[in-house]
C-alpha cells in the first residue's frame, strides 16, 4: 500500500495545503474533548492541588515553594511548546505529524502527575512538575496544530469557541473530582490524570493525522534551527507579533489573578488547609461557569458586532473589574463574586483567542512552530507571576496593616489584561 492511502491518515499531498474539507461535528466532538481532557490535566494542579500539596511539603514556606515550582515548570513550557510544536512539524511517522507527540506526551505527563502526588520532599517535587509541563506542552503544540491542519477557515471560529469552552470546564471537572476525594491528596493529582488520558486517547488514537510527503525536503535540524522555533518576526509579520503581545498580558492579567488564590484563601482571609478544597472549588465553579456561558456568547457576539476586536476590549473590562473586585474583597462570598466577575471576561476571551492565532499564522507549514510560539503568551504568565509576586505581596498594605499584601497583586493583573486589550488594536489582518 502506498504511503499516500496508509489507512488512519490524510492523504500526503494534503499535509502542506489549506484545509477546504469541512469536519464533521463528530470530529469537532473529540477534539473538544481531548482538549478538555488536557486541561483537566494540566489546570487542576494549578489551580489547587498545587497549593495544597506545597502547604503539605513546606508549610511554614508554601508561598515560596509554589512560587518555585511554578517558575521551574513554565519556564520549561515556555522552551517545551515551541520546541515540539516543530518537531511535529518535521515528524515523519506511519503514525502521522502530530499523534506520536499527543499520545507520548499525555503518557509522559501522567507519570509526572503521579511523581508530584506521592513525591516526599521538594527536589521530587519540583521534578514531577518540570516532567508534567515538558510533556503536555508536547501535547498544547500537537494538538493546537490540528486546528489550522483540519480545519477549514469557514469553521475555525465555532471551533475555537467550543475549544475556548474546555479550558473553563476542565478547571470546574477538575476541582470538582479534586474536592471530592481531598481525603487523599494522590487522589487528587490521579483522578484528573486519568480522565485527561482517557480523553486524548479517544481523540488521538482514530485520527486521521496528516503527514509529509516523502519527497518535502526539510532543512537540517541544528542549533540556528531549534532557536529559530521560538521566533517569529514581529515586524515582518506585523500582526503576529501584535497578537502575540495580546495574548501575553491578557493571560499574565488573568494568571496573576488566579495562580495565589489558594494562598490568598488560607493566608489572607485565613481559610483551614482542611476545607479550602471545597471553598476552591465553588469559586472555581463560579469562575469557570459564567466562563463558559460567555464563551459560547463569545463567538455569536463576534459574528454579530463583526469584530473580534471589540470582544477582547469587554472581554479585559470584566476581567479587570472582577480582579479589583477580588483585591477588596474582605470575605469569602465577596472573593467569589469578584471571581465571577473575572470568569465573564475570560468567557468572552478565549471564545475568540485561538481563531486571532490561526486567523495570523504566518504560513501553514509551519502551523505547529506558529502555534507553540503564540502558546508562549500562555505559559510565560506563568513564570513571570512568580517572579513578580514576591515583589507586589511584599508592598505596603493602605492602612499600615501586616501580612502579604494580596491587593496589590490583584491589582496588578487588573492593569494587565487592559493593557493586553489595547495592544490588540492595530491589527489589520482582523477587526
Amino acid at each position: 500500500m502506498s504511503a499516500t492511502t496508509q489507512p488512519g491518515t490524510i492523504p500526503a499531498p494534503r499535509a502542506l495545503n489549506e484545509p477546504t474539507t469541512p469536519v464533521s461535528p463528530a470530529f469537532m466532538a473529540r477534539y473538544a474533548l481531548a482538549y478538555f481532557g488536557m486541561w483537566v490535566a494540566l489546570l487542576t494542579p494549578t489551580s489547587l492541588t498545587l497549593g495544597v500539596r506545597a502547604k503539605q511539603v513546606a508549610p511554614d514556606g508554601a508561598s515560596d515553594l509554589l512560587s518555585l515550582v511554578l517558575g521551574v515548570g513554565s519556564a520549561l513550557a515556555i522552551i517545551c511548546n515551541p520546541l515540539f510544536g516543530k518537531l511535529s512539524d518535521r515528524t515523519r511517522s506511519r503514525h502521522g505529524m502530530r499523534r506520536p507527540w499527543i499520545v507520548g506526551g499525555a503518557l509522559v505527563g501522567t507519570v509526572g502527575l503521579a511523581l508530584v502526588a506521592f513525591s516526599p520532599n521538594v527536589p521530587l517535587l519540583v521534578l514531577g512538575w518540570a516532567i508534567t509541563q515538558c510533556s503536555f506542552n508536547a501535547v498544547l503544540g500537537a494538538l493546537t496544530a490540528i486546528l489550522p491542519d483540519q480545519v477549514p477557515s469557514a469553521q475555525r471560529g465555532r471551533m475555537s469557541g467550543l475549544l475556548g469552552l474546555c479550558g473553563p470546564l476542565g478547571i470546574v471537572t477538575g476541582t470538582f473530582v479534586a474536592s471530592r476525594v481531598d481525603h487523599s491528596v494522590a487522589l487528587m493529582f490521579l483522578l484528573p490524570a486519568a480522565i485527561g488520558l482517557a480523553a486524548i486517547l479517544l481523540f488521538a488514537l482514530p485520527l486521521r493525522d496528516r503527514r509529509l510527503p516523502v519527497d518535502h525536503l526539510l532543512p537540517a535540524y541544528r542549533l540556528g534551527e531549534f532557536l529559530r522555533s521560538f521566533w517569529v518576526n514581529p515586524v515582518t509579520h506585523r500582526d503576529y507579533g501584535i497578537a502575540w503581545f495580546s495574548r501575553l498580558f491578557m493571560n499574565w492579567g488573568y494568571a496573576t489573578g488566579t495562580t495565589y488564590q489558594v494562598l490568598y484563601l488560607t493566608d489572607g482571609l485565613g481559610i483551614e488547609v482542611a476545607v479550602v478544597a471545597g471553598i476552591a472549588f465553588i469559586a472555581s465553579s463560579a469562575l469557570q461557569v459564567t466562563a463558559v456561558v460567555f464563551s459560547g456568547l463569545g463567538g455569536w457576539l463576534s459574528d454579530r458586532m463583526g469584530s473580534r476586536k471589540k470582544v477582547v476590549l469587554i472581554a479585559a473590562v470584566f476581567l479587570a473589574a472582577g480582579l479589583a473586585v477580588v483585591a477588596f474583597s474582605d470575605s469569602v462570598p465577596a472573593f467569589i463574586v469578584g471571581v465571577a466577575i473575572a470568569g465573564v471576561g475570560q468567557g468572552l476571551y478565549v471564545s475568540v483567542e485561538l481563531a486571532i492565532v490561526a486567523e495570523v499564522v504566518t504560513d501553514t507549514t509551519t502551523a505547529a512552530r506558529d502555534f507553540g510560539v503564540s502558546n508562549i503568551g500562555n505559559t510565560l504568565p506563568q513564570t513571570l507571576v512568580p517572579a513578580i509576586a514576591p515583589i507586589a505581596l511584599a508592598m505596603p498594605m493602605i492602612g499600615g496593616g501586616s501580612g502579604e499584601n494580596f491587593a496589590a497583586l490583584f491589582l496588578l493583573g487588573s492593569v494587565l489584561t487592559l493593557v493586553g486589550a489595547v495592544l490588540i488594536l492595530p491589527i489589520r489582518t482582523f477587526r
